[in-house]
């Protein structure tokens, strides 16, 4: 289930009495003359809590995989599954909606009012955690594709690896900037293929470099190439090299990842 569906199960209908709706068929079974013992009704909060399931209910049943998986029951069947899974009877909610039909037909629409409420309320706070979570992960995302140098907290090389399915083509997006303060001598991009089933140990074939400018301006490469090898590939990604040991506080410089993207060969 996407999120954006499950927002949906908690957006409840704005008609009158929409949810109730489905509990019809139990009104259809009752005699509105029929008189009720107030004993025999569900308490008003539960009457709710059944209500509001129920709503949940209508919401999940219209996703398609959902529903897929109910397609042989009657619908009926799921409701009174819910009003039995309160620990009440087929025939206590029938009782309960027949007196609030028939004989407090204004408390039923406060009720109804109150459901709407209640479940607006609680579409609001996830609509909030949600819109939290995305935001979080968004900067987290913007930070994994970004290197910032110096950091001394980071482990290893600025580099990522990319799984290829050769033969394939690939295309390689990002950004650099290092700054006439860094001390690096020679700074470069550097990249080279390896088995998948060996990325540390097996042999390194190494693809053609790029030399940064360093005068503190962005600067936008598009790094392509083809892999000819029929075998699973991993492209190890090095944005940040040099050929003299210079220490992490010397180093000055900004990469952004754009993109990576590889095509395979039609069969």
């Amino acid at each position: 289930m996407n999120r954006n569906s499950f927002i949906h199960i908690f957006r409840p209908s704005g008609s009158l009495l929409a949810a109730f709706l489905i509990l019809l068929f139990i009104q259809s079974c009752t005699n509105p003359r029929d008189k009720v013992e107030h004993g025999k009704l569900i308490p008003e909060k539960e009457f709710i809590s059944i209500l509001s399931d129920i709503y949940i209910a209508n919401g999940l049943l219209s996703l398609p995989a959902i529903r897929y998986q109910f397609y042989g029951r009657d619908s009926v069947s799921n409701y009174i599954d819910i009003v039995e899974g309160h620990g009440y009877t087929y025939e206590t909610m029938n009782s309960t909606m027949n007196y609030y039909f028939n004989t407090k037909p204004e408390k039923l629409v406060k009720i109804h009012d109150r459901l709407i409420s209640e479940m607006n309320e609680e579409q609001s706070a996830l609509q909030t955690i949600i819109s939290q979570q995305e935001e979080a992960e968004g900067r987290l995302s913007a930070d994994y594709n970004i290197f910032r140098l110096p950091d001394p907290d980071r482990q290893g090389e600025p580099a990522t690896d990319n799984a290829l399915s050769p033969p394939c083509s690939f295309r390689l997006v990002f950004n650099a900037t290092i700054y006439p303060d860094d001390k690096s001598f020679r700074p470069h991009f550097a990249a080279y293929l390896v088995d998948a089933d060996s990325i540390e140990t097996g042999r390194k074939r190494w693809l053609p470099e790029i030399e940064y400018f360093k005068d503190g301006y962005q600067y936008e490469y598009i790094y392509t190439g083809r892999v000819e090898s029929t075998r699973p590939t991993v492209m190890r990604t090095i944005f940040y090299n040099c050929e003299n040991d210079i220490d992490e506080w010397d180093k000055h410089a900004r990469i952004e990842l754009s993109s990576f993207n590889f095509m395979m060969d039609p069969l």
